[in-house]
């Protein structure tokens, strides 16, 4: 093959920050042509699209009747990930989609269905799980480096203010056009992180662990329809606990922490500290892996080359079902409680108005350093614990439906 050809799929915004900039300007050495890209306002597109002359199509259909591409990226919105993926599928293209692989489980179950009857593969955008940091740390893992693992816990504190919520007419929300989205942290901007537990947990390259059971908490600050912010314990399936803290109504940014501890050794990374994994062993010895977001570009790369070598890509549906499974069981395990108005403030951040929660990014502090949801810390009379879910052959959400 001369060169992979590729088309874009949602042109504006993080679309064009991180796969339009690398593909109007793409390496010599890749192999690949950016042959069109899809947007519902072709017009309104960068000016550096035109320049480059890249045809723009109201739709995927129609750029296939113009055209055609070894690999289509889907950068558009949570809702569109499985309509975008099974269309490109069906017209014999591969996929890079951007996380999460969609919002419920049935709707992945689709993808992997449409994926195994068109021969061709759908990697999910998970960069860190494409990264040398991240797959080093993982092949460690999976051959028992730092012994079996015994809990991994993620906090995530990162503000966002009203013009995030209304950057889009679906963000926050439950529901739009009939298609569910389930749009919160959790699902969205901190996905990621929930995922890279599951990751690291996988026995293969190419799958992770599987909850088979999750409780939440579920909170919003926001006058949003879904929560801003959240505290998840999953149990694996191999019996390992993955706590999981994120919010968006907290009055500062206090980034990225991991804890991972196995009984060999502990794993931690801080995003405020020099953004590498590091494993403390318990023999004094350390080994650092490196900043993940180094190597940030390898998801792109990685499908051009796989769509050219049929060599399986790191994180496809298959790796990312655990945390759409995740997502799904902690919608259904809690319901979403206001906080009280006592605790709701509001001030400048970044420009724009920010609503928070006083004393949220406290709780949620304490309760990752203890291991514990905030309800179980005994301090907090706003916190409700919800239902415990299992996910042992979850395969449609909500449950209740067939």
């Amino acid at each position: 093959m001369d060169e992979v050809r590729v088309a874009l799929v949602s042109m504006g915004g993080y679309a064009y920050n991180f796969y339009g900039r690398r593909l109007l300007q793409p390496p010599k050495d890749r192999g690949m042509r950016f042959v069109g890209g899809v947007s519902r306002s072709p017009e309104n597109v960068k000016k550096e699209y035109v320049e480059a002359g890249i045809p723009v199509y109201r739709s995927l259909e129609e750029f296939y009747e113009n055209d055609w591409a070894d690999l289509v990226i889907s950068s558009g919105p949570i809702h569109l990930h499985e309509p975008v993926t099974c269309e490109a599928l069906s017209h014999g293209s591969s996929v890079l989609s951007e996380k999460p692989v969609s919002a419920t489980i049935q709707e992945v179950l689709r993808m992997a269905e449409a994926e195994e009857r068109s021969g061709k593969f759908v990697a999910i955008g998970y960069q860190w799980s494409f990264s040398d940091s991240v797959q080093a740390l993982k092949r460690d893992a999976m051959e028992g480096l730092f012994g079996d693992p015994i809990r991994l816990k993620t906090l995530i504190l990162w503000p966002r203010t009203l013009s995030y919520y209304g950057r889009n007419d679906w963000a926050g929300r439950v529901k739009i056009g009939g298609r569910w989205v389930l749009d919160s942290p959790v699902q969205n901007a901190t996905a990621h992180y929930l995922h890279n537990m599951f990751y690291i947990l996988g026995d293969t390259r190419e799958r992770s662990a599987r909850p088979g059971e999750v409780e939440s908490e579920l909170y919003r600050a926001n006058d949003i329809e879904n929560y801003d912010a959240a505290a998840l314990r999953c149990v694996t399936e191999e019996e390992t606990e993955v706590m999981f803290y994120s919010a968006h109504c907290v009055p500062e940014n206090r980034g990225i922490v991991m804890r991972y501890e196995f009984e060999g050794a502990v794993v931690e990374y801080n995003a405020h500290g020099d953004g590498c994994f590091t494993a403390c062993f318990r023999d004094g010895r350390t080994k650092c892996y490196g900043n993940p977001e180094d190597t940030s570009e390898n998801k792109l790369w990685d499908s051009v080359r796989a769509v050219r070598t049929d060599e399986p890509v790191a994180c496809g549906i298959g790796a990312s079902i655990p945390h759409v499974l995740a997502v799904n069981g902690a919608q259904e395990s809690a319901e979403i409680r206001a906080f009280p108005k006592e605790m709701v403030r509001r001030s400048q951040f970044d420009g724009g108005t920010l609503v928070w929660a006083e004393g949220l990014a406290e709780a949620l502090q304490e309760s990752y350093q203890r291991g514990v949801l905030p309800s179980e810390a005994g301090r907090y009379p706003w916190a409700v614990k919800g239902s415990r879910v299992d996910l042992r052959g979850y395969s449609h959400f909500p449950s209740t439906c067939s």
